[in-house]
């Protein structure tokens, strides 16, 4: 019986990393209503690492190579959940960008749905690496289909400045010691 379990579990997996690998193929289809671009023009040639893992049990994996690390988690997590772990991780690796996509947050670029819409994920990459892609991309027409609450999101984040502000300062109050948070106050 347990083996049955096994074998249905890991097709549920396989379906779920297969999805993933349909919804890269549409966002990364060049498209007449962009300007001849691709939702997004790097998903194609990057290398892609998916796993599915609770939400609580999302974190950098350190030593990856992959370019892009998607976290699918579970579909029942609320929007303000996986948008507090995404600000928790964003801050703990700065080195790092971690973006949600939320199945019931739908995004779309000249009405061209870019977010995934079936299950909720978490999307790592190298910080570094998403400026400069960023960098070119500034360079052309492409942010010119983009709405600018969608330039804004995705670019400058979820969070306002004020929220931001109170995310961090809970996370260093509930992971620094009280002498940390004195002196991170002093300076």
């Amino acid at each position: 019986m347990l083996l049955r379990a096994e074998t249905i579990r890991r097709k549920h997996i396989v379906d779920k990393v297969s999805d993933v690998k349909k919804w890269i193929e549409h966002v990364s289809k060049k498209r007449e209503e962009l300007g001849g671009h691709a939702i997004c023009p790097y998903a194609f040639s990057a290398s892609v690492r998916v796993e599915e893992r609770a939400l609580n049990r999302v974190t950098l994996i350190e030593g990856a190579t992959e370019d892009i690390i998607i976290f699918i988690v579970e579909d029942d997590v609320t929007l303000p959940s996986i948008l507090n772990k995404v600000a928790e991780l964003n801050m703990k690796h700065p080195d790092y960008v971690f973006l949600d996509d939320h199945k019931d947050d739908p995004t779309h670029i000249m009405g061209i749905q870019s977010n995934f819409g079936i299950h909720n994920m978490i999307m790592c990459q190298k910080n570094a690496k998403l400026l400069e892609a960023r960098e070119k991309l500034h360079k052309t027409d492409y942010y010119d289909y983009w709405h600018q609450e969608m330039y804004q999101r995705i670019i400058n984040g979820k969070f306002t400045n004020r929220q931001e502000q109170r995310i961090r300062r809970i996370w260093n109050d509930t992971h620094h010691s009280a002498s940390e948070r004195q002196m991170d106050e002093e300076s």
